[in-house]
């Protein structure tokens, strides 16, 4: 096995070292207090690994909930495995365990696409299909954090994203046990990811309704199977109970906001920027997602029974996600943040395309975005595109360059993160 690859050791960093962190924390050096970090701070603080916040209590507290952690066990545990037998370092940083966090992107990303395939089947055909599929994969930012940065959550949000809607459907066509069971815990591990997925419950709450009658049919439906909607809520309260008790343990709190200084401005989200701004907006970097956004006017006449749903949670969590103080995410490629809904965006591409499948000029614009975003992909790889300085002069200069331009630096205007975090402009 060759990981020359990842001798670099940059997969488990920034933000996945906060996901991450409690493994090596509970199964290498088992002590998820962190205290042990006092014993060699600079050595921790100079490779990025565990980068512990401190509480009012005086504790340490991992920055970020759980879920990403569960998502990677399976695969720390085969590195684990690997490190002890060939003889790396099993420290839960060496090179095994940098390969096998990065691929499990990619593995969920495939599942993720499986279920969507099994969903888009039911409504749409093989080609509308297949083609919605290819032209989400690679003319959107998925495919980069599929791939590139598939250590970050996206893809596996996207993964568990996909599993929801497809057994959610089934319980709501017929209810039963085992899909009681896999909602549950499906719903419970994406809010243990990020719990502002909590908004994603109004999928299996409102899918197939469409009038004032139908909403009185789902409450009596959710009360005639009330024994397997108690189940779901007691299986995504179990999944939540480990980060209850991580935090009554480090804080002294049941609840706690691990993200200290940081929060949303509800009353003043970056939407224009967010959506079209050159620093990262999602239609300037992803705009073959503008085609999953006409959809989503189109469901109410070709797909009614996902048309209250779906349009209903892009809106409020576009909303959200960019009233968060850092609206752009960080260093990234286009709005990551948007990933986590693609399952839903992928029904509204599907419904588009299928309108459109017949119309030439149209399936022409779809296969140069595509190519667009995979130039820009390269772009972004390579510094051409800057991960979060972007102004128009910048994105301009760089439009056609395949190496990073000379005057690059002079162009871009670096984010004030002290003032966005008070929510400043």
């Amino acid at each position: 096995m060759n990981l020359g690859k990842w001798n670099k050791k940059n997969v488990i960093d920034w933000d996945v070292t906060y996901y991450y962190s409690y493994l090596p924390a509970t199964f290498i050096k088992k002590d998820l207090s962190l205290k042990f970090v006092d014993e060699n701070r600079e050595y921790y603080a100079a490779n990025h690994q565990f980068l512990p916040l401190t509480t009012p209590n005086g504790g340490y507290v991992i920055k970020t909930t759980m879920g990403m952690a569960v998502m990677y066990l399976p695969f720390f545990t085969v590195a684990h495995l690997y490190a002890k037998l060939f003889g790396y370092p099993a420290d839960g940083f060496s090179e095994p365990y940098q390969c096998l966090i990065q691929f499990s992107g990619l593995f969920y990303l495939a599942i993720g696409l499986f279920f969507l395939r099994k969903l888009l089947l039911i409504y749409f055909s093989e080609k509308v299909t297949a083609f919605t599929l290819f032209c989400v994969l690679f003319g959107s930012n998925l495919f980069y954090y599929g791939s590139i940065h598939g250590a970050m959550s996206h893809t596996h949000t996207f993964c568990l994203v996909s599993i929801f809607m497809w057994y959610s459907i089934k319980w709501l066509l017929k209810p039963d046990l085992k899909s009681s069971i896999i909602v549950g815990l499906v719903i419970g591990l994406i809010v243990l990811i990020r719990p502002i997925n909590i908004l994603f419950v109004l999928f299996i709450m409102l899918f197939g309704v469409t009038s004032l009658t139908d909403i009185g049919k789902r409450w009596l439906l959710f009360f005639k199977f009330k024994h397997f909607v108690i189940l779901m809520k007691l299986l995504a309260l179990l999944v939540l109970l480990p980060q209850l008790l991580y935090w009554k343990y480090i804080t002294g709190y049941y609840f706690f906001n691990s993200y200290v200084g940081e929060q949303f401005y509800f009353g003043h989200p970056h939407l224009a920027e967010g959506l079209f701004g050159f620093r990262k907006g999602w239609l300037l970097y992803s705009p073959i997602m503008i085609f999953s956004v006409i959809g989503i006017f189109m469901l109410f006449k070709a797909k009614k029974e996902f048309s209250f749903p779906v349009t209903l949670l892009f809106f409020v969590y576009t909303y959200v996600i960019l009233s968060w103080w850092c609206w752009w995410y960080g260093g990234s490629y286009g709005l990551r943040a948007m990933i986590d809904i693609y399952p839903f965006l992928i029904i509204t591409m599907a419904v588009f395309i299928n309108k459109m499948i017949s119309n030439k000029i149209i399936l022409g614009t779809l296969s140069v975005l595509v190519l667009l975003n995979c130039f820009q992909m390269f772009q972004y790889r390579h510094g051409i595109i800057h991960y979060d300085s972007m102004t128009g002069e910048a994105y301009f200069d760089a439009f056609f360059r395949i190496e990073k331009s000379p005057n690059l630096e002079k162009l871009i205007k670096a984010p004030d993160y002290a003032k966005a975090m008070k929510g400043e402009e």
